[in-house]
């Protein structure tokens, strides 16, 4: 198991110095956003911290290949926070052509794994978004497939994005993770398991993982800090009300080295992904920066 970051929490910094800051800063691999950008969006394969996969040529995949090189970083997972649920058919098909565009490029560059999101029709139940995501995701999966490319699907449950306090991805649970595998029998797809988001919404972590061993592809490292006097003025339906919030791992309630534990006893051979959205470790580089060494700092007391 190897100890990885997201690139996404570097906003203005370019994704070459986020790789070499990474690599410096005893990181092993990396997870890169991937937003659909123009193949024009920017000058070179980057835009900021995001990797520009319409502009990846052969010389941009050479260029990003010796940057992971340089500083010894493994790419682990490529991802993007869009969703297929779209109902308007122009912006439908931009979608799909990027995760297509993505899985190729996974492919191309040896990347094991793609996360992604089921995201939510807000106007259907959450039975039948998983149902519609499963048609729409058949052609992105059957490459997936035949390039031996896992497209793991986040269990974040993104609240309150579509409609307030309303999940807006239909995957954040054992019930419906089930519902998604029932439509979906293949062995690339999986799960992108993020423990704060279980934990803040009821369900113990080490019990997600443990009876989902084989379907989680990808696992986030972040953590949660529960707010009890303001759950007790908004209560639990408010989960944007403010009585959660996301930590540096080590700075929450998840227990770590239990989580990390089980993650060995099962075999879990993917990365361990610091996501770094604690409000605490934001505002400027610096920040971002030490906070992101305050989890590293945590998590290796678990690691080998």
């Amino acid at each position: 198991m190897q100890l990885g970051v997201c690139t996404s929490c570097f906003r203005n910094v370019s994704l070459p110095e986020v790789l070499r800051w990474a690599g410096e800063s005893g990181f092993q691999a990396v997870e890169m956003e991937c937003p659909p950008l123009a193949p024009r969006a920017a000058p070179t394969w980057y835009q900021h911290s995001a990797l520009n996969v319409a502009a990846l040529d052969g010389p941009a995949r050479d260029a990003l290949v010796s940057a992971l090189d340089k500083v010894g970083l493994r790419a682990a997972a490529l991802a993007w926070r869009g969703h297929l649920l779209e109902r308007d058919p122009e912006r439908l098909k931009v979608a799909a052509e990027h995760l297509r565009r993505m899985v190729e490029t996974a492919a191309t560059l040896g990347i094991e794994t793609v996360s992604i999101f089921v995201g939510r029709d807000p106007a259907q139940t959450l039975g039948d978004s998983i149902a519609e995501f499963a048609r729409r995701i058949e052609p992105a999966l059957e490459q997936a497939e035949a390039s031996g490319v896992r497209l793991a699907v986040s269990t974040s449950p993104e609240v309150g994005w579509q409609v307030e306090d309303m999940p807006g991805n239909a995957a954040f649970s054992p019930e419906l993770w089930e519902k998604l595998f029932t439509h979906l029998r293949s062995q690339a797809i999986g799960l992108a398991l993020s423990p704060a988001d279980l934990a803040w919404a009821g369900i113990d972590p080490v019990a997600a993982v443990t009876d989902y061993a084989e379907k989680v592809f990808h696992v986030y490292a972040q953590d949660v800090e529960m707010l009890d006097l303001r759950r007790q003025d908004c209560s639990v339906l408010r989960p944007t009300g403010g009585w959660w919030r996301y930590r540096t791992p080590g700075l929450g309630m998840i227990d770590w080295r239990r989580f990390i534990d089980r993650l060995h006893e099962l075999g879990y051979a993917g990365a361990l992904v610091v996501r770094q959205e604690d409000a605490v470790w934001q505002g400027t580089l610096d920040k971002v920066k030490t906070g992101l060494a305050l989890a590293r700092r945590h998590l290796v007391q678990f690691l080998p």
